[in-house]
């Protein structure tokens, strides 16, 4: 049965119980601490970023153009592999018995996975495309919001449409006797169409798509080094619009460039098992698939910190949103859900972004702060707790005046109510 199994570029599932070997269980359960926290971090890394990058562009109306819808598109298909792939991937890869989900959500999962894999590569190449004809042709009719609209349906159309082979050979199969169950991919006497299937699959997924934006991205480089801007600009305006159209490019390009590496690990594993599977150490199987499957799904993570870090406007507009808390004359309490955890460097990590996206927009102003609560781990005190006095230095830093000293409590909120001083 394993030589049915089908091992196509597109996919996003570790193998489970149905390929494990009490080796396999045995090395994945040691790396299991190292791997079930890189899995919690690419899902809340992956579901809050690409959430953020949508409301941006949602809520800002000069962000509305076409480079931006289709990266919105790209973000909420990245937000929706990290909600379908990373969990049950995970709980399928660790449960020893197997698919725990039910038949429906078998399809349904296994549908959803590659179909925003597909969305996103194809969502690139859409990109790529749309930039190739607004630097090299600019004097030609832009794309519309409609016709980006129209592309987009297209690829969500052609995704599904990709996925349908594999979806019609999945199986939902429940041993009872051995106490597991698989939700697996198998084509049954028909090895040559599965391997046809799994390298179309690659060779339109991936390389071609790919090799499509290369080119477009190196016509785009040579027009760039050699474009006079049109008209009677100064130097100085000529110079700015090259350098935002450079920005731009390199964003895209890293997009880009970030997903083809991410995914390329996932893919040699699956070419190399396709070809001879014993080219693998089985001893070492279930763990290097479950490591590629990491790599391939923290590209979700990437594109919110690229945008972020190279457009303008969008770090803008994010500071607006955290600012608006502190917009108004008196300023309402603040409150920041966090999950509850026993790790101090988890709350750490999340109480010191959430500081310093607001103590940004606070520098140099004269605050009193009242009712300070701070989310800490259940064993902290604010002797010698390292959020504490990172808070306390914090304060200092900003010019903050306390009305009272923090407060730790066994809370799962994080709250503050700030008041202006008057001078």
């Amino acid at each position: 049965m394993e030589g049915n199994h089908s091992g196509s570029a597109g996919s996003t599932q570790p193998s489970g119980s149905g390929e494990r070997t009490d080796g396999h269980i045995y090395e994945v359960a040691t790396f299991k601490p190292l791997i079930i926290p890189c899995y919690v971090l690419v899902l809340v890394v992956g579901v809050f970023g690409n959430y953020l990058l949508l409301y941006v562009i949602c809520r800002t109306r000069k962000m509305h153009n076409v480079t931006n819808f289709f990266i919105g598109n790209l973000a909420f298909s990245d937000m929706l592999m990290c909600v379908t792939c990373v969990p049950f991937s995970l709980a399928y890869a660790f449960n020893p018995r197997g698919w725990v989900f039910g038949r429906s959500m078998c399809y349904v999962v296994f549908l959803i996975q590659p179909v925003t894999v597909y969305v996103s590569v194809f969502t690139l190449t859409a990109i790529a495309v749309d930039r190739y004809y607004a630097t090299v042709h600019p004097l030609k009719k832009r794309t519309t919001v409609s016709t980006c609209v129209s592309v987009l349906i297209g690829i969500w159309l052609l995704s599904c449409g990709l996925v349908a082979p594999a979806v019609t050979h999945t199986y939902h199969v429940e041993f009872k006797d051995e106490g597991f169950t698989i939700c697996e991919e198998f084509w049954l006497g028909q090895e040559k169409e599965r391997r046809v299937y799994a390298y179309s699959t690659l060779l339109v997924t991936y390389v071609l798509p790919l090799s499509a934006v290369f080119v477009s991205y190196l016509c785009i480089t040579v027009k760039l080094k050699k474009c006079v801007a049109p008209g009677n600009r100064t130097q100085d305006q000529a110079g700015i619009h090259q350098a935002r159209k450079r920005k731009i490019f390199r964003l895209v390009a890293l997009l880009v460039s970030a997903f083809a590496v991410c995914w390329l690990p996932i893919h040699v594993f699956n070419v190399l098992r396709d070809i001879d599977i014993n080219l693998i150490n089985k001893h070492y199987f279930l763990l290097i698939q479950l490591l590629c499957h990491l790599c391939a799904m923290s590209s979700s993570c990437c594109n919110p910190f690229l945008y972020a870090w190279l457009h303008d406007r969008f770090g803008a507009e994010l500071r607006k949103c955290f600012s608006a808390v502190i917009a108004s004359e008196c300023l309402p309490i603040t409150v920041l859900p966090v999950w509850c955890c026993d790790e101090p460097i988890i709350v750490f990590s999340l109480n010191l972004l959430f500081i310093l996206s607001t103590c940004r927009n606070l520098r140099g102003k004269h605050f009193v702060v009242k009712d300070w609560s701070l989310f800490c781990c259940k064993t902290g005190s604010f002797q010698g707790n390292p959020l504490s006095m990172f808070c306390s230095k914090m304060m200092d830093w900003t010019e903050v005046n306390l009305a009272e000293r923090p407060i730790f409590w066994n809370h799962h909120m994080i709250q503050f109510n700030v008041l202006p001083v008057n001078r």
